[in-house]
């Protein structure tokens, strides 16, 4: 079955889901995560481990112990201005199984190429571009926006049951990264990228001025 034929609809099931970076944004989706019974776990340069208890969290100080631990789905909630810098202190080769690697903070061109660059092959990779932070969803998710591309998927179980996680906050999905991606909305400069942009209820890419339009009509 391709990719572009998986649907966001197939059952969900609950995921060992680990967090590479645990700031404000990540803190903030794994609320959600936490109220749907996943388990997670979480790993970062600062010690939060006094936090990450009081949020029944685990956390790792070694990155490369955090890769051993058998997640299902790594999410990246790192900066997008460096990617590169970033993915080059995951050790990969700590990996004892394929996993799916999750862009959390991607609206750019350059982090999903370095992701193909340096992810395992036989891992998966899905770029997603949350369309609102910590003040704009604090009184929840329900209509906002949401943009993701199955960049690398196989397992399309455990891609489908990471994007219910959001499907079932009643987000807006999107499957339109091309779209953009052709229309150059993907290859602005740092300072628009989701990062820069938390709490603001105004996407990067509306300058370009196709992206409401286009998730009004083709949204699934």
């Amino acid at each position: 079955m391709s990719s572009s034929s998986t649907t966001t609809n197939s059952p969900s099931r609950a995921l060992r889901i680990g967090i590479i970076g645990f700031g404000p944004f990540a803190q903030f989706l794994l609320k959600t995560k936490t109220k749907q019974c996943h388990q997670l776990q979480a790993t970062s340069r600062t010690d939060h481990s006094r936090l990450c208890a009081r949020m029944g969290i685990a956390f790792f100080s070694d990155v490369g112990e955090f890769l051993e631990s058998g997640n299902d789905v790594i999410m990246i909630c790192k900066s997008i201005l460096s990617p590169s810098e970033v993915l080059k202190t995951i050790p990969f080769h700590r990996l004892r199984r394929p996993n799916l690697f999750v862009d959390a903070l991607s609206v750019k061109e350059y982090p999903r190429a370095s992701l193909l660059q340096v992810v395992p092959e036989d891992s998966d990779i899905l770029c997603t571009h949350p369309m609102f932070g910590p003040e704009s969803g604090k009184d929840g998710w329900e209509g906002l926006n949401f943009m993701y591309e199955r960049v690398r998927v196989r397992d399309h179980e455990t891609c489908s049951s990471c994007l219910q996680i959001f499907k079932k906050e009643a987000l807006n999905l999107g499957n339109h990264w091309k779209h953009l991606r052709d229309a150059g909305c993907l290859k602005c400069p740092a300072r628009n990228s989701i990062s820069s942009q938390l709490g603001a209820n105004s996407s990067p890419t509306q300058s370009a001025g196709s992206w409401q339009k286009w998730m009004s009509t083709q949204q699934i």
